[in-house]
């Protein structure tokens, strides 16, 4: 068998169960150009390190395109193509250093704000909608591409649900939605027909398309320069739209450390309701909070520096306000 027919015979038993797997594919078809359409059994270990090690591969291309092919080659191998997997070691999982952005309320509702007034004649996104789109970001949890892909028949607004369709790294779920967003929601809906805005999504561009998550994140970043929110001191990260999905659930985690709530039976509720596959995804949001956030600092704080966030006492004010 040809690399090229096991490349379409396993990417058509993906697709068959529901997977798209548009960017294995790209990933299989790069491999199949690199080393040739040879027959599987031919593939040795040169072939596949020498299109990982191949240059500018950061570490986490490497490891998802190492994952990807091990894979393939296992499937290969279960029905008797081939004797053993091709495959040289995988690169050690790197440490990330990332630190989300935790909004203030304060910061939210200025954000919020500024989405309503900060319009300009060029923009293809209503500021209702960007408004709607954030709000629904923050009381959700769910990742961007999750929201900007929302069908309107995704939302059920007599029954105040949302289902979000989920992803290779997010589970699809089906969830409640508190009653402001519901409200939020209602409205826009309303706003929407009124409008006459022809559109299969629920939030869309102003001629109906879908918008794109670097279209959004680019609205949000001119939201957050004239907010003049610029981050936590000494960071080189700035805060972004993705930093409102951790920004939920350390604001839900802190609410429920405040009621003494019992987060054994918490959390993994939490982990389902953003779509988390395991608790440990939940659980890193617990560092984030207030009580918890001295710990996530000092990973960016070094110790032989002179100016250390944990000394800064004003800045340890300003999270235990969040």
């Amino acid at each position: 068998m040809t690399l090229e027919e096991g490349i379409r015979i396993y990417v058509q038993r993906k697709q068959a169960i529901g997977v798209s797997f548009a960017k294995g594919y790209m990933t299989y078809r790069d491999f199949s150009r690199a080393v040739g359409n040879l027959a599987i059994s031919q593939i040795t270990v040169h072939h596949v390190s020498e299109f990982l090690d191949r240059p500018q591969t950061s570490g986490a291309a490497f490891r998802r395109r190492h994952s990807l092919l091990r894979r393939f080659f296992e499937y290969w191998a279960a029905h008797g193509v081939i004797a053993e997997l091709p495959m040289p070691p995988n690169r050690p999982a790197q440490c990330s250093h990332f630190l989300p952005y935790i909004y203030t309320s304060e910061e939210l509702r200025q954000l919020l704000r500024l989405a309503l007034v900060l319009a300009t004649a060029n923009d293809t996104i209503h500021r209702n909608t960007t408004r709607a789109t954030l709000l629904t970001l923050y009381a959700t949890g769910a990742t961007v591409s999750e929201v900007t892909r929302l069908a309107k028949e995704d939302i059920d607004l007599r029954n105040g649900l949302i289902k979000f369709s989920g992803s290779q790294l997010k589970a699809s779920r089906c969830v409640p939605i508190a009653r402001d967003l519901l409200r939020v929601a209602q409205q826009y809906s309303v706003w929407q027909k009124r409008m006459g805005t022809q559109s299969e999504f629920f939030f869309s561009r102003i001629d109906g398309t879908r918008i794109t998550s670097r279209a959004l994140r680019d609205y949000f970043e001119r939201l957050r320069r004239t907010a003049g929110i610029a981050g936590y001191r000494q960071s080189s990260q700035r805060p972004c739209l993705r930093d409102l999905r951790a920004t939920f659930a350390v604001h839900r985690i802190t609410s429920w450390i405040k009621r003494r709530e019992d987060l054994n039976r918490m959390l993994p509720a939490l982990g389902a309701y953003m779509g988390n596959a395991g608790l440990e995804s939940t659980e890193r949001y617990l560092q984030l909070t207030p009580e918890r956030f001295q710990n996530a600092l000092n990973t960016l704080s070094p110790q032989d520096s002179r100016t250390r966030w944990r000394d800064d006492s004003a800045f340890l004010e300003f999270l235990t306000n969040l």
